[in-house]
């Protein structure tokens, strides 16, 4: 299906309409780009030849016109989508990637918002509503953005490309250079092309200069530095703009000359005249934005490989239309022949002039998105046209011309080339917008700035380290003085202990009776002495036995003694035993009465 067809059906989905049969037929070079997808497309519109009405199609459709890349499809398909279900998540997200891809990030964002609010996986938008923030201006929720979404898809390409020139734009070269240092070891060229712009944004010239002229071919490097030479001066939107869509302001840069490679020999052929353009020349699409929307389908952009445009020639003067000897194709096919990695084309962008009135919600989309599909009639490309007259009712015309068949190698206009840097030279920043929005990246205050953070980084460290030494010196203390506390406790114990056995030695006794009550016993002891003449010169003591006390006499000086009593007093009728105390056991003197 060719690009317009697409276009034209999604106007008609947008009017209400369908065409009566399905589409049955994919060109080959569709489907050599995106097989899956262009059937995809086919798929849901032989759904919709049937039902113009299934929204599950339409949301299908243009879902594969996006990812073709063609947005005008897309806008047509999702518009009549939000009109049949406008309460549907889906719908709303797929507008946002529409209204994303035609360089309208606020109406991006607010779309993205219903989306989510309606219940629809914020996670599968973080990618877009991060591009779409970087290009508000919103670095820190871009990089939000764009950090949950590398969690989920760490190895995505171009998610890390759009991470790592957030973060440049926002001032963090060394953190956007950690970023994008894996695809650099893997030698990505597009990666390598992403840092350039970084460091050139950041002021860092010789180093971005060095890095174009590595990794692109000569001559697109050498068109492109002096717009890396004005990035400083663009602020954060511009830049992302810059980076991602090609876009230059006006008032700072103007567009890149045409780098033309080595085209296939043909035979000669007659210039062809475009069809005169009532204001400014027709601008063709960019050849390098976003790697996932490589062909947009927005008015604004103009291709780093251009058209060369006749300059204007009064409508009183209809002389013939002279052809320059340098063969120059199109567009379209230069971008194709291009050699080597592709590079961000820029153009001017005007300043927009103030909305008068903002419609809302459903009607917005639907003017905008009504706008943006509106088909293009694609302009003839007669073969063997004569020079012709230009036309009065426009101040110009745009020529093109086939390149020889005797030309081996195409040379640029040095015409062009003069004009650029003409140009390039004679753009001077006003002192305002110096002043008021434009703000110059100072490597010398961020320098400071992080050896400021790194000294306070170093103080918490060290304050941390003494705090922690302190409180292991604290530990330690409180160890030791435990350990020493245990010690003469122990030792103390042990003094006790030695004075209790020295105050108590292991002695030999005779044991005379029994008794609870130690007052009773020396009642007892009395009667003994008065009945035995043998314990009259012994002292009494008391020892405890259990619940009652022992009634002894002695101490002798060896058992043998105690025991020869032991004998004496058995053989005169007594009850008594010989006994012998342990070492540290109380024996006391029995208290006289």
């Amino acid at each position: 299906m060719r690009r317009y067809d697409i276009w034209i059906l999604g106007g008609l989905l947008l009017a209400g309409t369908m065409p009566a049969q399905p589409i049955l037929a994919q060109p080959a070079q569709v489907q050599a780009i995106r097989p899956s997808s262009a059937e995809n497309l086919n798929n849901n519109l032989a759904r919709l030849a049937s039902n113009p009405r299934d929204v599950t199609a339409l949301i299908g459709a243009g879902e594969a016109a996006l990812d073709m890349d063609d947005a005008r499809a897309a806008a047509g398909f999702f518009a009549r989508a939000d009109m049949l279900a406008p309460s549907n998540g889906k719908v709303k997200a797929g507008l946002g990637r529409v209204m994303l891809k035609n360089q309208n990030p606020a109406e991006a964002l607010r779309l993205f918002d219903q989306a989510t609010r309606l219940g629809y996986p914020e996670a599968t938008l973080l990618s877009d509503r991060g591009l779409a923030r970087d290009m508000t201006g919103d670095q820190a929720g871009a990089q939000r953005d764009y950090h949950a979404a590398l969690q989920r898809t760490p190895d995505d390409v171009e998610l890390t490309h759009r991470y790592a020139a957030s973060l440049g734009i926002s001032g963090q070269v060394d953190a956007a250079e950690r970023v994008l240092k894996p695809l650099l070891y893997k030698s990505d060229r597009a990666a390598w092309r992403y840092r350039a712009f970084i460091l050139a944004m950041n002021n860092r010239q010789a180093d971005a200069k060095k890095i174009a002229e590595q990794t692109m071919p000569s001559q697109l490097a050498t068109a492109i530095l002096p717009y890396m030479q004005k990035m400083p001066y663009l602020t954060a939107a511009q830049k992302a703009a810059a980076v991602h869509f090609g876009h230059f302001p006006a008032n700072v840069g103007t567009s890149i000359a045409a780098i033309t490679p080595t085209p296939p020999a043909f035979a000669s052929v007659a210039p062809s005249v475009r069809p005169p353009v009532a204001e400014t020349p027709q601008p063709v699409k960019p050849a390098k934005q976003d790697r996932r929307s490589r062909r947009n389908g927005t008015d604004g952009t103009t291709l780093a490989q251009a058209n060369v445009v006749a300059r204007p020639v009064p409508a009183q003067s209809p002389a013939p239309v002279q052809i320059a000897p340098r063969p120059v194709q199109q567009a379209g096919t230069t971008a194709q022949n291009v050699q080597g990695p592709p590079a961000p084309g820029f153009e001017s962008v005007p300043a927009q002039p103030p909305a008068t009135a903002t419609p809302s919600g459903s009607q917005l989309n639907a003017i905008t998105l009504a706008q943006a599909s509106a088909p293009r009639t694609p302009a003839p490309q007669p073969q063997g046209v004569p020079p012709a007259q230009t036309p009065v009712a426009t101040p110009s015309a745009v020529v093109e011309a086939a390149p020889a068949a005797a030309a081996p190698q195409p040379q640029i206009d040095p015409a062009v080339t003069r004009s650029l840097a003409d140009i390039i030279h004679a753009i001077d920043v006003p002192e305002s917008e110096r002043q008021s929005s434009v703000v110059a990246v100072d490597l010398t205050e961020i320098a400071q700035m992080q050896a400021a953070r790194r000294a306070a980084r170093e103080v918490a460290a060290a304050a941390a380290a003494d705090k922690a030494k302190k409180a292991a010196a604290a530990k330690a203390k409180a160890e030791a003085d435990a350990k020493a506390k245990q010690l003469a406790e122990e030792k103390k114990k042990a003094a006790e202990e030695k004075a209790r056995l020295a105050a108590n030695p292991s002695r030999n006794w005779l044991q005379v009776g029994t008794g609870a009550n130690k007052g009773a016993l020396a009642f007892t002891m009395k009667g003994l002495r008065k009945k035995y003449d043998s314990l009259e010169p012994q002292d009494a003591w008391v020892a405890g036995w259990g619940r009652t006390n022992r009634l002894l006499v002695g101490p002798f000086a060896s058992f043998t003694r105690a025991k020869a009593l032991e004998d004496k007093l058995k053989a005169a009728g007594a009850d008594v035993f010989a006994w012998k105390s342990d070492a540290g056991e109380v024996v006391e003197r029995l208290p006289a009465k």
